[in-house]
């Protein structure tokens, strides 16, 4: 059993005193075998022993301890080994659940496959009204009298005409559909940047595969050491 002792430490007892280190000191106790040792892990102020003397001297490298082993930490706490061996605080599972960050991900990937197909159709109809304002010129030449219509340089511009207004029609129709699909592909995005994110430092994970980031059980950032749990 390991016991690090510090205010980053896991013993029984909290430390919070400035001369003490975040990771001041390890205690061991080989269970198969009852023997202890301390060490030290290079404290700026020391872990100290109380001596046969009388007096605490300094520790270096791993020392053997007993129960009633008085120790001294940095400037003045003391405690005795019997200390450390109080029922050891509960760990707690610090990891964060994501599991949401899976809707978010297939929510995101559903509309944008989505949009992408609507985007597919509105270029198919742009292509479709140049063919519609020939129909459309045809059929206005088809519905003139026949004086009129039979008038070459009246009929080319009526035909010209027709599928000036047909196509500029349909393009209308097209282009208003056009930014009401950007309107919402911004949405997809904005929506995607903001939530696909780790929920402690707020990194945004790009593409990163939803499965790959609960594998790796941690946020890719380096700078953060916040953990991931999830289904």
């Amino acid at each position: 059993m390991d016991i690090l002792i510090g205010k980053f430490g896991n013993q029984p007892f909290k430390l919070t005193e400035p001369s003490i280190s975040r990771e001041h000191a390890l205690f061991h106790l080989d269970e198969a075998t009852g023997k202890m040792t301390l060490r030290d892990n290079n404290s700026t102020n020391g872990t100290w022993i109380m001596s046969a003397s009388g007096s605490f001297k300094r520790l270096t490298g791993e020392v053997p301890v007993s129960l009633n082993t008085l120790v001294r930490l940095g400037a003045r706490h003391t405690f005795r080994i019997k200390d450390l061996m109080a029922q050891q605080p509960p760990k707690t599972d610090d990891a964060v659940d994501i599991s949401e960050l899976r809707n978010i991900y297939e929510t995101y990937n559903r509309n944008k496959m989505s949009l992408e197909a609507k985007t597919s159709n509105i270029m198919m109809m742009r292509m479709a009204s140049l063919s519609l304002g020939s129909i459309f010129a045809i059929l206005l030449t088809m519905l003139l009298p026949k004086d009129f219509a039979g008038d070459t340089t009246a009929s080319a511009a009526i035909k010209v005409a027709g599928s000036i207004i047909a196509i500029g029609f349909s393009w209308i129709i097209v282009d208003v559909k056009n930014r009401s699909l950007i309107q919402r592909k911004d949405q997809n995005e904005r929506f995607f940047r903001k939530k696909y994110c780790c929920p402690k430092c707020g990194y945004h994970f790009g593409t990163k595969l939803y499965e790959n980031i609960l594998a790796e059980g941690k946020c890719p950032n380096s700078s953060c050491k916040c953990k991931f749990k999830g289904k």
